[in-house]
């Protein structure tokens, strides 16, 4: 409570402390509204602008009450408290719009034929390993003759030495024979065990090879889906997430603005790209606010909401800017030159298809194999009111598309029975920036998208 009066404190001197500062007309100079403005005019304006994105502390009050009576009546495993985002009106601080139908189907069909080439190309492969194996096959039958025919043209020779041995040679060269016989057949016998030896070693260097192909033929199909990192995680696990294995970048703050979708596409790629190349990155969020268009050349969001997938598809095709050549200003402006930019995306897909929410074994599958994943969840006052626990409010929903945020799921935990989620509200809001999210709660998990970053 004591921070909830020190937050209406604030909303009190506030407008006397911004009327004062637009009202003095310093040297430096201040913007030209507050020039041209009367003091009651700029009250005026000042009021406008609040009530228009911030709710009134009666609002706040009564939205805290609701939200706590209902952890009481559920019992319900999460605890909550009045925080900065509470003062403002959901649709400020969210922003994520679903993709539209023929968008979704359009990545249904891409995948479709990107799977038919994918099929095509294994056919192909599938039939020159045959081939390769017929050929084998035939030389190996073919060594097989000759060392049978070899094999036969000495027993006749030794049968004709024999032959003319026993003709012209008495009892006691008929011994000698013998002794020399007996060391013909040791040499014989040694030169076929050295035969066998020599054909077994080449069979085996042929399996090896065989196996090493198998291995490259692998590799290549696969290319660069595997998360390439020294201790990869695996389904199985009970828990893991990235968080706590050190590969997940700072929680960041969007502001007053819809632009959780640029926020959300910035953290997959900065997490990715650590992951994948051990280099820590800052994305600006600002440049892919201004600058990102969808495949169609419309934009990929604003602040009033946009998705991420457009995101994506423009950073497959222009790449990225880090945040020190473009900082956050939490408001949409003028698209910047980016020139040759190295952080692009390679590719990316939706986890189920038509952007459905995927299962929980699904999930995990994508997180062990791409690293942090883009997602959606439905937000609502108890939402914005988490300060930790697992969130497993369950509100009453309208359908999967039901949902207006956009996160970063970066990990599960199976005794929680939750997803570990990054927010970007700032380190400020609940678990230091993340909460737990139970499984299957406010349509968590809808849009699940992986992507896959260039290498360093």
């Amino acid at each position: 409570m004591k921070s909830y009066r020190f937050n209406l404190l604030v909303l009190i001197i506030m407008p006397a402390m911004i009327i004062a500062l637009l009202l003095f007309n310093s040297a430096g100079g201040f913007n030209a509204f507050a020039q041209r403005s009367t003091k009651d005019d700029i009250l005026k304006r000042y009021k406008q602008d609040r009530e228009s994105f911030m709710k009134s502390p009666d609002e706040v009050n009564s939205e805290m009450k609701k939200i706590v009576s209902d952890i009481k009546e559920r019992n319900l495993k999460y605890k909550v408290e009045l925080n900065e985002m509470m003062k403002y009106k959901i649709s400020q601080i969210t922003g994520s719009k679903p993709p539209s139908d023929d968008e979704i189907k359009k990545k249904e069909d891409e995948r479709r034929k990107r799977e038919e080439l994918e099929r095509k190309k294994d056919e192909q492969q599938k039939k020159k390993d045959e081939l390769q194996r017929r050929k084998e096959e035939l030389e190996r039958q073919r060594e097989e003759k000759r060392r049978q025919d070899e094999l036969k043209r000495l027993e006749d020779e030794r049968k004709r030495r024999e032959d003319a041995i026993e003709k012209e040679s008495d009892r006691r060269k008929q011994e000698e024979l013998k002794r020399k016989e007996e060391e013909r057949r040791k040499k014989e016998d040694e030169k076929l065990r050295r035969d066998e030896e020599q054909r077994r070693q080449d069979e085996e260097r042929r399996k090896q090879d065989e196996l090493r192909r198998q291995d490259q033929e692998n590799a290549r199909l696969m290319g660069d889906r595997n998360v390439p990192i020294s201790i990869a995680p695996v389904v199985t696990l009970a828990a893991f997430n990235w968080r706590d294995s050190k590969y997940a970048t700072t929680v960041k703050y969007q502001g007053v603005c819809g632009s959780c979708w640029a926020f959300t596409s910035a953290a997959v790629y900065e997490t990715n790209y650590y992951i994948k190349n051990r280099i820590t990155l800052d994305i600006s969020e600002q440049f892919i606010l201004d600058c990102a268009r969808d495949k169609k050349g419309n934009d990929a969001g604003s602040c009033d909401g946009g998705w991420y997938g457009g995101v994506f598809d423009y950073l497959m095709g222009k790449g990225a800017m880090v945040e020190k050549d473009k900082e956050y200003k939490g408001k949409q402006g003028a698209c910047s030159s980016l020139g040759n930019s190295p952080y692009k995306v390679l590719k990316w897909g939706y986890i189920r298809r038509n952007a459905g929410i995927p299962s929980v074994a699904e999930m995990k599958d994508a997180i062990c194999k791409y690293g942090a994943i883009a997602a959606c969840v439905k937000v609502t006052p108890a939402f914005q009111a988490y300060k930790s626990g697992i969130f497993n409010e369950f509100a009453s929903v309208s359908g999967e598309k039901d949902i207006n945020h956009a996160i970063t799921i970066v990990g599960w935990d199976d005794k929680k029975n939750a997803y570990l989620v990054k927010n970007s509200w700032g380190p400020q809001w609940g678990d230091n920036g993340y909460v737990w999210v139970e499984y299957g709660c406010n349509n968590i998990g809808f849009g699940a998208t992986w992507a896959v970053v260039a290498s360093e």
